[in-house]
């Protein structure tokens, strides 16, 4: 019998068999980009919440100040301590996998699929990868493992995910076990009645409600859980575990008020066409940001802005706000007056802006935000925004912004990508070399471009992130 768990898990087992070399290519890059974010990650704020939580360690840094990639000062950091029995650590594989997912979406720039609304990258990068390490498995494992992964969350999303996000649920913490069962599975070469029931344990637990108010930890740790959830799920299934095939059918319709859409098209794999953050803020902000940028290119004097009137789609507008002072990093990631200000200043896409949740010195014009039903329409292919300027002198300038983004989420390079270690790409690398050089402090990014073909992933995975040489 053929149900929407079914067609999941079957899709995923069929997306490593499928996928051509651009689309491993693509694979690799997103692992690239999604360690990078984790290794960033090790320095927020909520990295001091789990460190207290697990009993580990968090030493302050010389002055008080943390950088990206490397405590200020030396001193040991959070993820360089002990941290999964893969590595020889204290950590178990649940933990690991949890703290990892939860770092790599902290700072709002881990890559995502505008149409399903999801962001795969968090919930299956850590699993894959950890999961690997774990189990003594080649680069080409966490390749296959993430296609696979990314397949039955963006699947997920699309036929349930739009609906899920207007009426309240995360996608990516509603779907996110999937993507990671789907992973693990993978990595643990499951069979394809096992793979299904990883799927259908992963599924019994589903969940996650996106905050109207305060986001806090508890927003950013719905994808730590639901990454952890599907590896457990798949090691369960491994062990003779079983559960409902049905669960997306039925009482997903009955929980979430409609039933699954049809299965999209098998045209390729799913992961070649998520995208790549170009800014560490809330997707709706992303065309904001883009419109002001776009402004001062065409000579717009930015630092003349006494207001900015926002324009997003209707369906949006609840997900972000406009606050001058908000609570923390993850309302400041939400913050239209963050976003425009941080395009002002020349540091759209510094994630330390951001984390400070204070736009301390300098101008910041007053900022109002309004619905615009018009917009509405280009969901979910494209996340458009529209914003109205207004100067000292009076004058105003409109822009819109229907997509910033390529196929890919970010303007493709392909005139120079050899980084500072000499290292080059084997094609358009859409940003994700220079991020993550300044996401890690400069570290290397050439054995991960060579991850398809690396005997030991979780030596990489050591090596970033203070473990190993």
């Amino acid at each position: 019998m053929s149900t929407v768990l079914t067609e999941l898990s079957d899709r995923a087992r069929l997306a490593t068999a499928t996928a051509t070399p651009r689309a491993r290519e693509l694979a690799v890059l997103h692992v690239l980009d999604t360690m990078g974010c984790v290794a960033a990650g090790a320095d927020h704020p909520v990295a001091a919440t789990l460190a207290t939580f697990l009993g580990e360690p968090f030493p302050p840094a010389a002055g008080g100040e943390r950088f990206l990639g490397k405590p200020a000062g030396g001193g040991e950091r959070f993820l360089g301590g002990p941290f999964s029995s893969a590595a020889g650590g204290e950590r178990s594989l649940r933990t690991a996998v949890l703290v990892e997912a939860t770092l790599a979406h902290v700072d709002e720039f881990d890559g995502f699929h505008p149409q399903a609304a999801v962001v795969p990258a968090a919930v299956v990068v850590p699993a894959a990868l950890l999961t690997a390490a774990r189990e003594g498995r080649d680069g080409a494992a966490v390749v296959d493992a993430v296609l696979a992964g990314y397949e039955a969350v963006v699947e997920a999303g699309l036929r349930f995910g739009g609906s899920a996000l207007y009426a309240a649920w995360w996608p990516t913490a509603l779907f996110g076990a999937l993507g990671s069962a789907a992973a693990a599975a993978s990595v643990l070469g499951l069979d394809e009645e096992r793979t299904r029931t990883a799927l259908a344990l992963a599924a019994a637990g589903l969940g996650g409600l996106l905050t109207a108010d305060e986001f806090g930890e508890g927003h950013y740790l719905l994808a730590g859980r639901a990454a952890a959830d599907g590896v457990d799920a798949a090691y369960l299934a491994r062990a003779g575990a079983r559960a409902s095939l049905t669960l997306l059918d039925g009482p997903a319709t009955a929980a979430l008020g409609r039933a699954a859409g049809p299965e999209s098209a098998r045209e390729g794999v799913h992961l070649e066409r998520c995208a790549f953050k170009a800014y560490p803020c809330a997707r709706p902000l992303h065309a904001v940001v883009a419109a002001v940028t776009q402004l001062a290119a065409a000579g717009v004097p930015l630092r003349d802005a006494v207001a900015v009137r926002v324009r997003l789609p209707a369906v949006l507008l609840r997900f972000v706000n406009a606050s001058t002072q908000p609570p923390g990093p993850a309302e400041a990631a939400a913050s239209a007056a963050f976003a425009v200000t941080a395009a002002i200043r020349g540091r759209a896409d510094d994630v330390r802006f951001y984390r400070a949740a204070d736009l301390g010195a300098g101008p910041h014009p007053e900022i109002t935000m309004e619905a615009d039903p018009a917009l509405d329409r280009h969901l979910p292919d494209h996340w458009a925004a529209g914003i109205t300027m207004t100067l000292q002198d009076g004058r105003q300038f409109h822009h819109d912004v229907h997509d910033l983004t390529d196929d890919h989420g970010t303007t493709a390079k392909s005139a120079d990508l050899t980084s500072d270690h000499g290292t080059t790409a084997k094609s358009d690398d859409h940003g994700t070399i220079a991020k993550f050089a300044k996401l890690t402090g400069g570290a290397d990014p050439g054995p991960w471009l060579r991850l398809d073909t690396h005997p030991a992933p979780g030596d990489l995975h050591d090596a970033l992130l203070g473990q190993g040489p």
